[in-house]
């Protein structure tokens, strides 16, 4: 687990199989990696007891940072909407 950075991001190699590299600074907030090489940012939440994953965008389009802004933003709104 690491800061997800540009340089970083960038540098992650695909594997065989799709794995996740999960954010330090924000909790839920992860990068996905595709075998093909292709990268999405996501955030992972609870709902009603179930664990589930929103894909904020792909890599390239947004930016570790604006996608990380992103998933604070989607959690924020998740507790507001709880009370």
């Amino acid at each position: 687990m690491t800061k997800l950075t540009k340089r970083f991001v960038e540098a992650v190699e695909p594997q065989s199989k799709g794995h996740v590299v999960w954010d330090d600074e924000l909790p839920g907030f992860g990068l996905r990696v595709y075998p093909s090489g292709k990268r999405s940012y996501i955030v992972q939440y609870r709902s009603r007891g179930r664990s589930r994953r929103y894909t904020i965008g792909l890599h390239g389009i947004w930016t570790p940072e604006t996608a990380r802004r992103e998933a604070f933003r989607f959690s924020w709104l998740r507790v507001s909407c709880r009370r």
